[in-house]
């Protein structure tokens, strides 16, 4: 994943940005808490259970690959690991919570671009600034599905529907990462579009199953189960290539719509912790990255495995804080 998650190659539009790159990540060094403890010479961390802060709903990317974290964290430590869900303001809710939380590293939350977009929408006075960066760990293109009972079945289809009615398209929150791919996709079509916000990509896609609304663009992989097992029809991913998790669909710009975009996942402390505190929790992300209950749950449910540790996540942030303003103007979304 690049410095930005959005492209338009044929260069029309001021939509070109950089592309996905993916970083290379280090294996870390699994480490018990006593361990952790005796190196720091510091009070021993984590001295009781971990919880990791999912903003959104159940089910989605964020909630499912935080437990894959968690499980696997409580191979490297000796404290349990447990997933909340502590959902709305398209994530700022749940952000806003492990950002304010006491900073002794037993309160881990899960961020996205969202965390670039809030002040830019006067959503949440919530930025990179407030958090302490430690670990992204996957990254999503997105995928824009409909129903499979849909009148229109194929991207072409789907366009000239759209430039002549209206298509309402739900999304995973206002000022979401998902808001800002259907934006931008259908900006790329030219298509006219009402966009419905819910609480997360599940419900998203929930809506579009039920027939609420006509389309969404979330995660491709968090949508291949329904895609694969009936009820969602993929028109294209909004990638560089093809991908494992919807092998039978083609991307957007083999079918003439030039544009790149998704999301990303990382893990945060509050702001405020100290140093060694933050190099405890950077190894034992680095050894969760490796571990291989978590490698196996990334790979049986095609997510794509990203890894940037706290200064390289922290300079990515600053660069997508930027992106995400500039992107905002040129959409010409306002704040809410």
């Amino acid at each position: 994943m690049g410095d930005d998650t959005i492209s338009n190659r044929s260069g029309r539009s001021a939509l070109n940005r950089r592309n996905f790159i993916k970083a290379a990540g280090v294996g870390g060094v699994a480490l018990s808490a006593g361990c952790l403890g005796s190196l720091s010479g510091q009070q021993e961390w984590p001295s009781r259970p971990v919880e990791v802060i999912s903003p959104w709903s159940a089910g989605g990317g964020a909630d499912r690959t935080s437990r894959a974290v968690a499980d696997a964290a409580e191979n490297h430590t000796e404290v349990s690991w447990n997933v909340s869900n502590q959902t709305g303001g398209s994530g700022s809710v749940g952000m806003n919570a492990a950002a304010n939380a006491e900073p002794d590293g037993h309160t881990i939350g899960c961020t996205a671009p969202e965390i670039a977009l809030f002040e830019h929408l006067g959503i949440a006075d919530l930025s990179p600034d407030d958090i302490t960066p430690i670990m992204q760990y996957t990254e999503f293109p997105a995928a824009l599905v409909v129903s499979e009972d849909a009148e229109f079945s194929t991207l072409e289809e789907w366009i000239t529907y759209g430039q002549d009615n209206t298509l309402q398209m739900a999304n995973s929150g206002f000022g979401s990462s998902w808001h800002m791919a259907a934006a931008g996709i259908a900006s790329e079509a030219g298509v006219n579009v009402e966009h419905i916000s819910y609480e997360g990509a599940a419900p998203a896609m929930t809506a579009v199953v039920n027939g609420e609304v006509d389309c969404t663009a979330v995660g491709a992989a968090e949508v291949a189960p329904q895609v694969q097992d009936g009820g969602l029809t993929a028109l294209g991913v909004a990638f560089d290539q093809q991908v494992e998790s919807l092998p039978n669909t083609p991307t957007l710009a083999d079918q003439g719509l030039d544009i790149s975009i998704g999301s990303w996942l990382a893990h945060f402390a509050p702001a405020g912790i100290d140093d060694e505190l933050k190099q405890q929790l950077a190894d034992v992300y680095s050894a969760v990255y490796e571990d291989d209950s978590f490698v196996e749950f990334m790979e049986n449910n095609n997510f794509i495995r990203v890894e940037r540790g706290p200064d390289e996540l922290q300079d990515f942030l600053d660069q997508q804080y930027e992106f995400y303003g500039n992107l905002v103007d040129e959409l010409g979304i306002e704040e809410q």
